[in-house]
């Protein structure tokens, strides 16, 4: 072979080489861009979704403990004694965290999908306090013996990687999202203050507590949480005498500021919601400089210049469930 045919298909062969090395770099650096692009987009995606899917699960929790309470609640004033033989138990799964990699077999493929995102679901006590005060708790010696209450939750604490951090709890009947910037009321406990035609006001609370304090799960499968309601011994605190009420105040305390200011905001909602007139009630807040905390509360009088014919009747019932949590075999959907 001549020397200019040598030359000639080394030079081929060379091209052939430098063209699969372009190739290659090119695939890599697409993959790369996938990597460092698509994939977190994708695992933000996947982490909205499951923040979606879990606000919907407390939501469906807080109607079926509603349920629960209204059809087997136990009141002072019509208990039901196949209650306390056998209370009812709701049981519902709730998925934690994301899927993510743990879909698929392969480590190479797990390079291009999204880092699977952890939670967990627990019952804890908040260390907050919810008061209930009424002029007949100062002058009959049935007093609110149960309150103040330490408030406990169930709630679920995200541990995302390409979204932000987020916390859904069920406490008091209502459910709470905290995030970066504060907390918000996604569904008011079960506090109502209406108001009669003669300018009395009506307040009806329904105090849900939350007990097997400090039970949680951790990872990104599903759990079983249990439900059980408690039975409770009949409550005096409908009876006559806290119907007649000169006032009747509600109060929050916390030591977190975020918590305390959703609370005021809170209180303020449901008068507003109800229509109350402004002359009936009013709020406000106080910060203890010993204890560190910040008590907002609402404070009802109700508006009619006649003491005669104002008054505050104040309804308060129980009800408190007990949750287990468990680690289901597998997902349910």
């Amino acid at each position: 072979m001549r020397d200019g045919d040598r030359a000639r298909n080394n030079s081929y062969a060379m091209s052939e080489v430098i063209g699969f090395v372009l190739l290659l770099g090119i695939i890599i650096a697409a993959l790369s861009l996938y990597t460092v692009y698509v994939v977190p987009v994708n695992g933000r995606e996947d982490e909205i979704a499951q923040l979606n899917y879990v606000e919907e699960q407390f939501t469906d929790y807080k109607v079926l403990l509603d349920g629960v309470w209204d059809s087997h609640g136990i009141n002072t004033n019509s208990p039901d004694p196949a209650l306390i033989i056998s209370p009812p138990t709701t049981v519902k799964t709730v998925r934690l965290g994301t899927g993510g990699a743990t879909h698929f077999g392969g480590s190479s493929l797990a390079l291009f999908r999204p880092v699977p995102s952890y939670a967990t679901l627990a019952v804890n006590s908040t260390g907050d306090t919810f008061d209930i005060d009424s002029s007949s708790s100062h002058s009959v010696k049935a007093t609110l013996v149960d309150f103040p209450i330490t408030v406990t939750s169930l709630e679920y604490r995200s541990n995302n990687y390409y979204w932000i951090q987020q916390r859904y709890s069920y406490e008091l009947g209502g459910v709470f999202l905290t995030q970066n910037d504060g907390v918000i009321n996604r569904i008011s406990p079960l506090i109502s203050i209406t108001a009669a035609d003669n300018k009395s006001v009506v307040v009806n609370i329904v105090p849900v507590q939350i007990t097997k304090t400090n039970a949680s799960s951790s990872g990104n499968g599903p759990v079983r949480v249990e439900t059980t309601q408690r039975v409770l011994p009949a409550y005096n605190i409908s009876s006559s005498q806290y119907l007649n009420n000169q006032w009747v105040n509600l109060s929050y305390t916390s030591s977190d500021n975020a918590t305390a200011a959703m609370w005021l905001g809170l209180f303020r909602n449901i008068v507003t919601r109800e229509g109350l007139d402004s002359s009936a009630y009013k709020t406000g807040s106080a910060y203890n400089t010993g204890t560190k905390k910040t008590t907002v509360y609402l404070y009802i009088t109700g508006s009619n210049p006649d003491p005669q014919l104002n008054k505050v009747s104040l309804y308060v019932q129980r009800a408190e469930f007990n949750v287990t949590l468990n680690s289901a075999a597998t997902e349910i959907e």
